[in-house]
């Protein structure tokens, strides 16, 4: 949607007093020679955008390579310091526009909202039988992942929350001059302070740091930002089925960190079990702070209202009332409603998680009254029937609605943690236990279906005494330790603090079986143990995502796991990995290999009776299944969502989507709407089906894509020193933004790299190679004539799943710049090398626009998303200084003869600063 020119003068307005401020800063701070040199650069930089003249690049790239150390730094920080503002005034900006358009359309529903999906739903015939049955199965849930692409600093976010704060007072507050301008000083303070602050870290952050991050989220907007959405559907299905009730539960959040092991050895079981007293801790003040609330405002004397004798005998049942409770029953003693909110409280306050992680050790035992969530919610809801009971309903509406839907939404834990680890790890514990057993020596060698059938005769065998062997490896001591703490947690706390146990690198039933096994042996599965563990496999790579329907039905017919799945009401969850996949098959193929494996495990798991659950391990890049959320939700194939879905949320998109109230609830609202009109019913056709010719056609482009992508990747040698010399990896590896390693393993080889660096250092170099390159040389060589060009126009137009990749595809080749990537080329040391590689990306690069615009019938890329397509032109000058700063230092670093020595450590950090810079510019890492 265009903007109006009153709606793009008020983001200008911003970003003009953010960049004068800036610029008093960079005066006052760094002196005026300093701020002419950044102007002079940025002058330059807009002109070449402008101009398709090579001198200008040359005298731009003059300028910066005679940049000293400290000249260098200053610029950028100052260009770095301008995109954090920056972003902070688009992100204001969205916010206005949502609440014009959400102004304008009342009283009909925002477009894409739940109201929207609802009244859509209705418009459709889809009945209360069959809403019913949607609601009932309707399961969302987010995961936040502490996967290492968030390159700002807990204290860099912190100020520009701080910012935002002030420019929401400017536009929505009606303020006084002198208001106005304090406000506007506070402003100023902060830049300066944004200024004067390192932006890279000085050591990596811990687990537990980025568990807090992760956390700030829930305290500051998903707390309430949750209950609103939930508010919405109640309201919509007042209006559109009105013998309808929303579900108690049905968009929930997890959590990966601190749970997440897979080659992180810094998860350790006590990291997992302080991950849990902090979940704990934060829900627990949450809600100890409403019930404070409650027993200040539920001030209904008894005298002038009734009271439901079972609130009165909950309060009677107590027992001894000390301290602040003893203070109530004195001052207030017709109060019984007052009073019973305080004794919540106290049962809030002695539940303090502080103990939590010493219970979990087995070192400690008090008795608590607040454990699990229907301790929660029973005083909650006693409170909320007394009121209606009273006919005091308004009340109940008021006061007590919302803490309700928090308790039901958060409970006692926050958010649900996952598991997770390599499916290796788990072989090589198990291949040591069994060996110290006596049960099975060389496990670990067998191949896979062996392995199963020695999993299966450990299931039936009852459970071995561990404690006896004091002497096992540090990695299977670790993993008892992890699942003792598991099964005090479940017995104590209750199951619903842990999401699945999801193995990654599942590659058949073996992988899901060793963990349940491990499970078994401490009381977590099999016959009698409480409702415990789930298990999810995660397929990866291209060949385990074509055998994942083959692998799927082998393991719920499996006698070793039948019976678990039994228990688990055969409910299963199946995750499908967006990175790994796109770095094995390239942009296009992977994501058909994804269509086809949602599809077929769909279809497999409803022949075997199995409610599934699809787990989209996506990340914030376009190559790693980035982009909208909800376009992504509706490209599925028909049949796959059925109300049922988990996505990951990483690094920079948890910043990006849930630091602003307003911007979370709308992320919410449009994941939930999206969520719904994928999972109505066939008959609704509110989605288009494919048809057989496209499905043929993606068949064939997929394979030509993949040709492609890994004739380059993996079948040219020269492309691994191309890419190790002509991007910032190495430091990248060495920035301090996340607690796991790079590799899984440390061995350095391309196979073991993680799919998140490679991204990341694709897009740093502006090649953002993974997000695009196959697509052209596949749609070129199939719309080779009329008719099957207009077949790939077709199915542009009326398909969900290919729009949706192609326009993601333009997201990329919108962020890459060949004459940028060629600064980077240049570092190539190998001339051969050089102009090999960087000649094939480039000529490809120009196929993919021109066979991708043909097929959308656009003049240029972006023409779809004019608000993106400018977004994007009026930063790139800004990028771009950052970019030739960044080539001129690793050239430096590089021929410097001691790279450890202090030079080349004050140039390593001004290129962190450089990182951080055009992560912000491109608004994202990896």
């Amino acid at each position: 949607m265009a903007l109006s020119r009153e709606k793009q003068d008020r983001l200008s307005e911003d970003i003009h007093l953010l960049g004068d401020i800036l610029g008093h800063v960079i005066r006052r701070q760094a002196g005026i020679e300093v701020y002419e040199l950044e102007e002079r650069i940025r002058a330059l930089a807009k002109t070449r955008r402008v101009d398709d003249d090579p001198a200008i690049d040359r005298r731009l790239a003059t300028i910066v390579g005679r940049l000293d150390p400290n000249e260098a730094e200053l610029v950028a920080r100052s260009f770095t310091t301008y995109f954090e503002l920056v972003n902070l005034a688009e992100e204001q900006h969205r916010v206005r526009v949502l609440r014009e358009r959400e102004r304008d359309a009342h009283p009909q529903p925002l477009p894409e909202s739940v109201p929207a999906a609802i009244a859509a739903l209705r418009r459709a015939g889809v009945d209360e039988f069959e809403m019913r049955q949607l609601l009932n199965r309707l399961d969302i849930e987010l995961v936040f992942t502490a996967h290492p692409t968030q390159a700002k600093r807990r204290t860099i976010l912190t100020k520009l929350r701080r910012i935002a704060a002030a420019l929401t007072d400017l536009d929505v507050r009606d303020l006084l001059p002198a208001e106005q301008q304090t406000i506007r000083d506070q402003i100023l303070s902060e830049v300066t302070l944004l200024w004067v602050t390192d932006r890279s870290r000085t050591s990596r952050p811990s687990v537990t740091d980025e568990v807090r991050t992760g956390l700030f989220y829930f305290d500051t907007t998903l707390w309430d930002a949750l209950p609103a959405v939930y508010e919405d559907m109640e309201n919509a299905l007042a209006q559109h089925y009105p013998a309808l009730r929303a579900p108690d539960r049905f968009l929930t959040f997890g959590s990966w960190i601190g749970g997440d092991r897979d080659g992180n050895p810094n998860v350790t079981a006590d990291v997992t079990a302080e991950t849990l007293r902090l979940h704990r801790g934060l829900a627990i003040e949450k809600h100890r702070a409403a019930a404070r609330l409650l027993d200040r405002s539920l001030s209904i004397s008894d005298k002038l209202a009734d009271v439901p004798e079972a609130l009165e005998e909950a309060v009677a049942e107590y027992g001894e009332l000390k301290g602040h409770l003893a203070f109530l029953r004195d001052r207030y003693p017709n109060e019984t409603f007052r009073l019973y909110a305080g004794q919540l409280g106290a049962d809030l306050a002695e539940a303090s998680a502080g103990d939590m992680v010493a219970r979990l050790k087995g070192q400690a035992n008090p008795p608590l009254r607040m454990r699990r969530m229907e301790n929660l919610l029973q005083p909650l809801s006693l409170m909320e029937r007394a009121l209606r009971e009273g006919g005091m309903a308004d009340i109940a509406r008021a006061d007590l609605e919302h803490s309700l839907r928090q308790a039901r939404i958060f409970g006692l834990h926050a958010a649900r943690l996952d598991l997770r680890q390599y499916s290796d790890y788990n072989t090589a514990v198990l291949d040591e236990l069994l060996g110290r057993l006596g049960w099975c020596d060389g496990f670990g060698q067998m191949d896979g279906p062996a392995r199963a059938a020695v999993l299966t005769e450990m299931l039936e065998r009852p459970a071995p005494d561990l404690t006896r062997f004091d002497d096992l490896s540090a990695e299977t001591r670790e993993t008892l330790e992890l699942f003792r703490i598991v099964k005090r947690a479940v017995d104590f706390y209750g199951p619903e603090l842990f999401g699945p146990y999801i193995v990654s690198m599942t590659h058949g039933p073996e992988d899901i079986l060793a963990p349940l096994l491990l499970a078994y042996w401490h009381g977590l599965a099999g016959e009698g143990a409480p409702e415990g563990l789930a298990f999810a496999p995660l397929f990866e790579t291209r060949a385990d995502l074509r055998a994942a329907p083959e692998v799927m039905t082998a393991l719920f017919a499996h006698p070793g796991y039948a019976p678990h799945l039994a228990r688990a009401g055969r409910r299963q969850t199946i995750m499908i990995g967006y990175s790994d996949s796109n770095k094995d098959a390239g942009y296009l193929a992977a994501n058909w290999e994804l269509y086809q494996a949602q599809e077929a495990l769909a279809a497999t798991c409803r022949a075997q009776d199995v409610v599934m659950t699809l787990f989209h391990g996506r990340g914030g890049t376009i190559a790693r299944g980035g982009g909208p959320a909800n376009r992504a939700i509706l490209a599925q194939p028909p049949g796959s969502v059925g109300g049922r879905i988990r996505i990951t949320e990483q690094g920079e998109v948890i910043a990006d989507r849930y630091s602003h109230p307003a911007i979370a609830e709308r992320h919410l609202q449009l994941v939930v709407h999206a969520a719904l009109i994928a999972s109505a019913p066939e008959h609704c056709r509110l989605l288009a089906r494919p048809k057989p010719e496209w499905l043929a056609a993606m068949e064939e482009l997929a394979a030509l894509s993949y040709r492609d992508y890994r004739a380059l990747i993996y079948e040219t040698p020269e492309l691994l020193l191309y890419w190790s010399q002509a991007t910032p990896m190495d430091e990248i590896s060495q920035m301090r933004i996340g607690s796991r390693p790079s590799r899984r393993t440390g061995a350095a080889t391309f196979e073991s790299l993680r799919a998140i660096p490679w991204g990341f250092s694709w897009m740093q170099c502006r090649h953002v190679l993974p997000g695009w390159y196959g697509v052209g040389a596949a749609l070129t060589a199939f719309g080779r004539d009329a008719a099957r060009l207009a077949l790939l126009q077709e199915m542009y137009q009326e398909w969900p799943f290919f729009r949706n990749v192609l326009d993601n595809s333009q997201v990329s080749m919108s962020q890459a710049d060949m004459s940028i990537a060629r600064r980077y080329a240049e570092l190539v040391e190998d001339e051969r090398v050089r102009e090999l590689i960087y000649g094939r990306v480039a000529a490809a690069f120009e196929e993919t626009r021109d066979s991708v615009l043909l097929v959308t019938g656009q003049r240029q890329l972006l023409d779809n998303d004019p608000v993106l397509q400018r977004s994007v032109r009026q930063r790139n000058p800004y990028i771009d200084p950052l970019n030739f700063i960044q080539v001129s230092l690793l050239r430096h670093l590089r021929a410097l003869p001691d790279p450890e020595s202090a030079e080349a450590d004050s140039l390593r950090n001004t290129i962190f600063l450089t990182i951080n810079g055009i992560a912000s510019g491109l608004k994202n890492t990896g």
